[in-house]
């Protein structure tokens, strides 16, 4: 039989009183009226393996009716529900006796059976050893000094698998303001953790495909300030990336705040299109070409220092016209 965690009503600014409001503001009267309204009524609710035992709808002395056997069945089915779905469970220690309550959902996340009655030293020992000294530090400063704490933590289960869990609590005291119980509850978050660590990878590997192009690679937000720049693209403009970041673009680069080249970037914003182009830029004595993108942050910048190929091409242009003048002298 699992035992029930119960919440003591004595404190009445405690868990309890905000569990008992929450449930006021639920349900209602049979005759329809609001129950906040008036009356007591005394149940018993159980959260996935943990029991709250309190009035509901105490005020102002006026009685109001019991919540019905199936209402309290159906509200214990749906938290239980909402508990499994959320992979959320609750847990409980009793500083005097250092005795350990873990819900049903916090046995089936550290997959122990359901008779299973933790020690603080088992409690302890499903964590990795990072995970345990992050946690008792934090235990220890909630039971001493009241701090609550939130962590992300991982553990090995009873059956060999690991899980990212995220562990909250918080002191509980007595009439006379000591602290008697540290209460929290716990998510497995692997799923989130992940989606996360998986959203993380793909990032850096776009990020190694950005440094390692031989093109240069810009991205600007909206108000046209540096938020990326590739190596390449650093290489190009001849200035330190990490002092672009953040910078406008139009005033570190004065000339591109005319012209060709803001035409042609309005141009790609309004149509929502790419648009490529060519363009001398005197202050570094280079051809550039372009292509400019919209995206959902500002703009996108491929760029290539097309000097060599431009300057190869008008030589070649060059040479050509010379021999077509050379061909049509008289007499060759």
């Amino acid at each position: 039989m699992v035992q029930a965690h119960v919440i003591p009503m004595k404190d009445a600014t405690g868990i309890g009183d905000g569990v008992a409001a929450a449930w006021r503001r639920m349900w209602r009267r049979r005759d329809g009226s609001n129950s906040s309204t008036g009356g007591a009524a005394e149940g018993s609710f159980w959260t996935s393996g943990v029991t709250y035992r309190g009035y509901l709808g105490a005020h102002n002395g006026v009685s109001t009716s019991w919540m019905s056997e199936q209402q309290i069945k159906e509200t214990q089915a749906l938290l239980r529900m909402a508990a499994a779905a959320g992979r959320l469970g609750a847990w409980s220690v009793d500083l005097t006796a250092m005795k350990w309550v873990w819900s049903d959902e916090v046995k089936t996340i550290h997959e122990v059976p359901p008779d299973y009655e933790p020690s603080s030293q088992d409690a302890l020992s499903f964590y990795t050893p990072d995970s345990q000294e992050l946690l008792m530090e934090a235990f220890d400063a909630c039971a001493r000094q009241g701090e609550p704490f939130d962590l992300e933590l991982q553990l090995v289960t009873a059956r060999g698998r690991e899980v990212w869990i995220r562990a909250l609590g918080e002191a509980e005291r007595d009439v006379q303001g000591t602290i008697t119980h540290v209460r929290g509850a716990i998510q497995d978050v692997s799923r989130f953790r992940a989606v996360a660590d998986e959203a993380r990878l793909t990032a850096e590997r776009f990020t190694r495909t950005l440094e390692g192009l031989t093109d240069g690679f810009i991205l600007l937000d909206r108000e046209w300030c540096f938020v990326y720049a590739n190596p390449e693209a650093a290489r190009i403009l001849r200035r330190d990336r990490d002092e672009l970041k953040g910078r406008c673009l139009l005033t570190e680069f004065p000339e591109t705040a005319a012209g060709k080249f803001l035409e042609k970037c309005q141009h790609a914003i309004e149509r929502g299109t790419s648009v490529e182009f060519e363009k001398y830029y005197p202050p570094l004595g280079i051809w550039v070409y372009m292509k400019v993108s919209p995206s959902d942050l500002g703009l996108t910048m491929c760029i290539r220092d097309d000097t060599e190929r431009i300057n190869a091409r008008r030589t070649i242009m060059r040479l050509k016209a010379e021999l077509d003048a050379y061909k049509a002298r008289p007499g060759t």
